[in-house]
Order: structure tokens, then sequence, then C-alpha cells
């Protein structure tokens, strides 16, 4: 039988204790801040809706669902997101921004054609057994074109800023020389992103007989095949 967690009060406090509790407590813990309690609860939430959506999809999650999975009453998702569209609006954008944080640490002192290769690895990594975030992530990007097209325009706006970045990376890499000044950056990025969505949807669709890290550096290989200036021998 699954066993759901205890639910807690909506302001997240944990429930108070008992006679007995009491009595083996060595020292009183300090009240969290109402900020603290609500940042808390708000973080058990959205890993819930991540867990659950990278486990059921969107339309098989529900904010009841969302709650008991987060141990809090059934009422405190609506009451703390208003409804579902907005709780999702709120959890693709910090999947990106968390996702874009672990990018900008390791890209840290990269430029050029480099950059644009930890881009590569940043984004296709882990892919053989992806975390809850990166398939909640592609699962709500598939359903942005179906059942959930109100979640359309935040995915556009974040492959937008994404398209961007990498056509600015590509000028960089053409400035300093490691990239043909022929090539189009804003076309490269296109592919590059139409690429890279694509080996995830294969390593979805079929995990078994996927090989995302042989993926990779074909990937790469076939970038320097058309970027780099050819050697004279």
């Amino acid at each position: 039988m699954t066993q759901t967690r205890p639910l807690v009060p909506l302001d997240g406090e944990a429930p108070p204790r008992s006679a007995n509790d009491s009595a083996t407590t060595t020292a009183p813990k300090s009240r969290r801040t109402q900020a603290e309690r609500v940042a808390e609860s708000d973080r058990r939430m959205l890993e819930a809706a991540t867990h659950l959506i990278a486990k059921n999809g969107y339309t098989q999650t529900t904010l009841e669902a969302i709650g008991v999975e987060a141990g809090y009453s059934r009422g405190l998702v609506q009451h703390r997101f208003g409804n579902k569209d907005r709780l999702l609006d709120e959890l693709i954008k910090k999947i990106a921004a968390d996702h874009r944080e672990r990018l900008l640490e390791r890209m840290r002192g990269l430029s050029g054609i480099n950059a644009l290769f930890c881009e590569i690895d940043c984004y296709l990594e882990g892919m053989d057994t992806p975390r809850d975030s990166s398939r909640a992530f592609f699962m709500l990007m598939q359903e942005s074109l179906g059942p959930a097209p109100h979640i359309r325009s935040t995915f556009a706006a974040i492959s937008a800023r994404w398209h961007r970045a990498l056509a600015r990376q590509i000028e960089n890499g053409q400035n300093a020389g490691q990239i043909r000044v022929d090539v189009d950056p804003a076309r490269e990025a296109q592919l590059l992103i139409a690429t890279a969505r694509g080996l995830r949807m294969q390593a979805m669709l079929n995990p078994q007989t996927s090989d995302i890290a042989s993926a990779i550096e074909t990937f790469k290989d076939g970038l320097r095949a058309r970027w780099l200036k050819p050697t004279t021998g």
C-alpha cells in the first residue's frame, strides 16, 4: 500500500510536540520567520510537482496530488499559486533558471566554441538516466503543443533567449578566429537547438538503446566539420 507523507498546517510549521516529545528535547529551536516558512513550502510543492509531472505527465497531475506529495494540506497549493497554470509557469521558469545557474558555473572562463560545447554537454548529459527536473521540463514542452497550450509562450520565451545566447557565442567564436566567418550564427544556433532537443526526445522514447555520451561526441564532430577552418597540409 502506498504511504502518503504526513500533512502539516498551511503555514508550513511542524505540528506541536506532545509532552513526551518535549521531555527529550535538548534545546529549543528558534522559530522560522513567515518568509522562511513560505519559501520552504513553495520549494517542497514545486519539487512535488516536478516529481509527479516527470512520472505521470501534465494531465494526470492535479493540485490535490501535488499538495499531498509535498506533505501539506490539500488546499495549500491552490492558496499559494491560485491555479495549475500559474504553478506550471513558475515550475518551468524555476527549472530553466536552475539549469542556467549550473551552466554558468561550468562555463566560467569559457567563450566561443568551448562555451558552445559546454552548453551541449550540460543540456544532454544524464539523459540516459534523466533527473526529474529534466524529464518534467521536456514533457511539459511537448504538452505545450497539445493539452497545455497556455504554457507555450513560456517555452517560446525560453527558446528565444537560448537562441540569442548561442548566436552570440558563435559570433564570439568568429571574432576569436575559432569559427569560420561565413557561418550564419542565427541559423547555426537554430540547428544546434533542434539537434539537442531531438537527441533528448530519442533518449526519452527509447532509453534502452540510447547512448548520449556517443551522441554528444558525434554532434560535436559534426559542428567542428562545419564551423572550423579547413587545415592546409
